[in-house]
């Protein structure tokens, strides 16, 4: 058992390691403006970018990319480490775009997500902490990446908004008719990959998004929602750095075919 348990303490060393060594090759902030691939599809994985990101924000712990096409805007975002996940689901992420330049722009638009109610994000952290304990204890196997997928799925479906004058609601679903698309998933590694796509019509960017826009990509402290809820467990406690938020602020520019 000792053997096993130093096996797995290597092998998690070894992958920590891979991903510090990968994360300090990327620039702190996206550098330049990106299409987005043909095949992209909003559906939480980073299939279609061969989970290759643009930049990794060390302030976040989060590795990301910008792009777009001629109709959307999108951000994806990869965290692979317990404590940032966890304060993901807990508060959200809020990426906020203002019009111009300008990073005082009173007329931003923000958008929100993953958005829980009820016991959604107990179930979900709670999934993730005994996922995480797996981890520590090779015996201890009954939490399955599809498991946690299907409750993350079905637990976040709202979206906030704010400053998009044609969506009226502060919550909309992940089904609306409005065209923004949010989704997330698990991968095999438990690392916690989310998209985001928003109708360009949204932005109002002058000059068709030619002279750049400033955005800000928040990792949100938890929310004052109850940490129970009638019969559901507890979430279980947070890591003293998930209680605080963390952001950055980048420079983008529309990219043309």
């Amino acid at each position: 058992m000792k053997t096993i348990t130093v096996k797995l303490a290597l092998l998690a060393l070894f992958f920590a390691g891979a991903v510090t060594a990968n994360a300090q090759k990327l620039p702190n902030v996206q550098q330049s403006s990106l299409r987005a691939p043909a095949n992209i599809k909003v559906d939480g994985k980073a299939t279609e970018w061969d989970n290759q990101f643009q930049a990794y924000n060390k302030a976040t712990d989060i590795a990301y990319t910008l792009s777009n096409d001629d109709e959307r805007f999108y951000l994806i975002v990869q965290a692979k480490y317990h404590d940032v996940i966890d304060k993901i689901l807990r508060g959200g992420i809020t990426l906020t775009i203002n019009h111009s330049l300008n990073k005082k722009d009173d007329e931003h638009i923000a958008i929100t997500y993953p958005v829980f109610t009820g016991s959604g994000q107990s179930d979900v952290t709670n999934m993730l902490a005994r996922k995480e304990n797996e981890k520590r204890d090779a015996n201890n196997s009954d939490v399955s990446i599809d498991d946690m997928n299907k409750v993350l799925d079905v637990r976040s479906k709202s979206i906030r908004v704010s400053g998009i004058k044609p969506v009226t609601d502060n919550d909309i679903s992940v089904y609306n008719q409005q065209g923004i698309k949010a989704a997330s998933q698990f991968d095999k590694q438990i690392a916690y990959t989310y998209e985001l796509a928003i109708p360009l019509k949204y932005l109002t960017l002058p000059n068709n998004g030619a002279d750049g826009f400033t955005y800000n990509i928040k990792i949100n402290e938890p929310s004052d929602e109850p940490v129970s809820h009638g019969d559901a467990p507890p979430s279980p406690p947070m890591a003293i750095t998930a209680t605080v938020s963390t952001d950055f602020w980048g420079k983008y520019i529309l990219a043309k075919k």
